[in-house]
């Protein structure tokens, strides 16, 4: 891998993992037209991931820090006896975990189940990419929400959270899927897109645990350190700033644009799949 290879993986991964045109759809169509399977080098996939995440944690990191303090304070009350989750910190956590344990089934359950190469069929992406567009073009449409974490019913967030399990079908991104979801059920636009921020933290670090997993089963390619960390700052830079971009765009109503983006690319997947285009 060249510099400039890991740059652009760098750049692809920061912005895909956030803006919500779904990075493992990408991934799917790049295979198909590589003829690679894989995400290839395990090692600088892991150094991707940790670079997005690092960008969210920074960007949130006052939520981040509220959470993990609630989620210690939490487990000691627990172990002596007395659990308490009335606070508006503990409601918070609460809805965090709730959200986030479909997506774990889900996920669980395909690994189990050996149902991984639905994840690999570029068909699925090009309908998922639909499914996407459709989302992104409702958004716009829905400014009725005013929940926040104070008031959020766990029952919505449980319905944010089946929302995200379903969205590990390539295709169909993660980010666009939860703040659709979260907007549909009730939430004030802000919080929502907070809220599907704050999920993606375990989602990522879940696909990090994966990945690592992965690489003791395996020998990764050998890359120059240079380009993990040309690929990290890419990735680091590219999420931040793809993060703060969707928060300007949910409140000037132009998530459209991504509607846009995916319906394009669902055509070209479409393409590919059926041996139109290849490489």
């Amino acid at each position: 891998m060249t510099w400039f290879e890991a740059l652009i993986a760098g750049v692809i991964q920061g912005l895909t993992e956030f803006l919500p045109v779904s990075s493992s759809g990408h991934l799917v169509i790049y295979s198909s037209l590589s003829g690679e399977s894989g995400g290839g080098d395990l090692t600088f996939n892991i150094f991707l991931h940790l670079a997005t995440l690092l960008a969210v944690i920074i960007l949130f990191r006052k939520d981040v820090w509220m959470l993990i303090r609630e989620l210690i304070g939490a487990i000691r009350d627990i172990l002596r006896g007395k659990p308490n989750f009335k606070t508006e910190g503990r409601r918070y956590l609460l809805l965090v975990i709730i959200a986030t344990i479909p997506a774990v089934i889900v996920g669980a359950g395909i690994k189990v189940m050996d149902y991984e190469y639905v994840l690999e069929n570029i068909f699925v992406v090009a309908v998922m990419l639909i499914v996407t567009a459709v989302f992104m073009f409702i958004v716009d449409r829905l400014d009725m929400g005013k929940l926040t974490r104070k008031d959020t019913p766990y029952s919505r967030a449980l319905g944010i959270g089946l929302f995200q399990a379903a969205a590990i079908l390539p295709g169909l991104s993660r980010s666009g899927t939860t703040i659709f979801a979260g907007t549909l059920l009730g939430l004030r636009k802000e919080f929502a897109v907070k809220f599907a921020f704050i999920l993606s933290i375990p989602a990522i670090a879940g696909s990090a645990i994966l990945e690592i997993r992965e690489l003791t089963k395996s020998v990764s390619a050998a890359a120059e350190p240079v380009n993990w960390l040309i690929g990290f700052i890419a990735a680091f830079i590219c999420g931040f700033f793809a993060i703060l971009f969707v928060r300007v765009l949910i409140k000037s109503k132009k998530f459209y644009i991504f509607g846009i983006y995916c319906l394009a690319a669902s055509v070209f997947a479409f393409l590919v799949g059926f041996g139109v285009i290849h490489s």
